[in-house]
């Protein structure tokens, strides 16, 4: 296992916070470090195409972006795509995937506008409104209507609680209880997340405050499952008019786990024989474009993270928030591996899964201390 040197900018100051039923790690590269409750997840706009830095559409995807309704001059590459190797594929999914799920729901920009014009009138009629602009407000609404919607909340006691449970065999459903889906303690049926309320409002309010404070880079995430935490990080960024400036990458084997190693970490076994686990591509291509939330700068990195990290981190310019969430401690350090040198001063890592191990914790807390 390769050695990580710790980030000029992290020092020995850390400060931990205990939380019920699941604890997360935040390493904040503001030159200190921070433990809590955090996942994030990614989400852009259909409607606001766009891209801060693009190239040329490369010659290998011509047929595709034709197919797709797209002449070769409306496609857009923040760099050449799609790279493929033997063990993976990097691309963008608007560009280079067919046949993908309709969109449902209307623009971000879209919902706030409409959302904005219900305020302001029934503002009129009431003595003390919400204290904010209109706009500001009617964006909280969009988000909080997406984060219900990724995480099933929506649909009320139509949806379940699966008992989390590695393996191959059938998983149990139950009732849902809305406390331990408030906190992700539970894995979702309908949802197209496992991250509860508590911690997607955690991703909304790092990525609103990289934005505010012009903290450059694109969002990762790192271990998807069903892409819900990055289609909502993604509608916080679109909501922000933030979508032609920072890129999503989204990155996942879409097939399951690897095996992981015992040696590493005695729990790190099993992950890759659980299919509940395993979702394709088109599946969580298809709900970003559901959502309204697929665009140009909305990049797909397919395959395990020793396979896709190395090439993509070649391409990659700057992160302002980087959530990891690939379960294992090889996982996680080979993308903090090949990209932490990425993120900008004032940006965020989150990981998932740190505190879940002591052993896991050991040697990742080695690596900033």
């Amino acid at each position: 296992m390769r050695e990580m040197q710790p980030h000029p900018a992290v020092t020995k100051s850390i400060s931990v916070e205990e939380k019920s039923f699941h604890r997360q790690s935040v390493l904040s590269n503001r030159r200190f470090v921070v433990w809590s409750i955090v996942v994030l997840a990614s989400a852009w706009n259909l409607s606001n195409l766009g891209s801060h830095s693009s190239c040329e559409y490369s010659v290998g995807c011509e047929s595709v972006a034709v197919r797709k309704g797209n002449p070769s001059s409306a496609v857009q590459r923040p760099f050449e795509m799609p790279l493929e190797g033997a063990t993976y594929r990097i691309f963008q999914p608007l560009f280079d995937m067919d046949d993908l799920d309709e969109q449902l729901l209307s623009s971000a920009d879209d919902f706030i506008s409409a959302f904005s014009k219900r305020v302001s009138w029934v503002n009129t009629m009431v003595s003390n409104p919400p204290e904010g602009g209109n706009e500001e407000y009617a964006r909280s609404m969009y988000l909080e209507m997406i984060k219900s919607f990724v995480s099933a909340l929506v649909f009320g006691d139509k949806e379940l609680a699966i008992r989390p449970n590695l393996g191959p065999s059938k998983k149990m459903s139950g009732p849902l209880n809305p406390a331990r889906r408030n906190v992700g303690a539970d894995w979702a049926y309908l949802g197209d997340t496992m991250t509860g309320s508590v911690r997607l409002n955690n991703v909304r309010d790092l990525i609103s405050d990289v934005i505010t404070n012009n903290v450059e880079g694109g969002y990762i995430e790192t271990g998807v499952w069903r892409g819900g935490s990055s289609i909502f990080a993604r509608a916080v960024i679109t909501a922000h008019g933030q979508a032609q400036n920072r890129i999503s990458y989204v990155c996942d084997s879409f097939a399951g786990l690897p095996p992981g190693d015992r040696s590493l970490d005695p729990k790190d076994t099993n992950w890759d024989n659980t299919p509940y686990l395993e979702v394709a591509s088109e599946i969580v291509a298809g709900s970003f474009n559901r959502y309204g939330l697929l665009d140009r700068n909305v990049v797909f990195a397919k395959g395990f993270f020793n396979e896709t990290m190395p090439p993509l981190s070649k391409h990659v310019e700057e992160l302002s928030v980087m959530r990891l969430d690939g379960d294992m401690y090889e996982s996680t350090v080979d993308v903090l591996y090949h990209l932490y040198d990425k993120l900008s001063i004032g940006g965020y890592v989150i990981m998932d899964d740190v505190s879940k191990t002591g052993e896991k914790s050991k040697h990742l807390n080695s690596c900033w201390t």
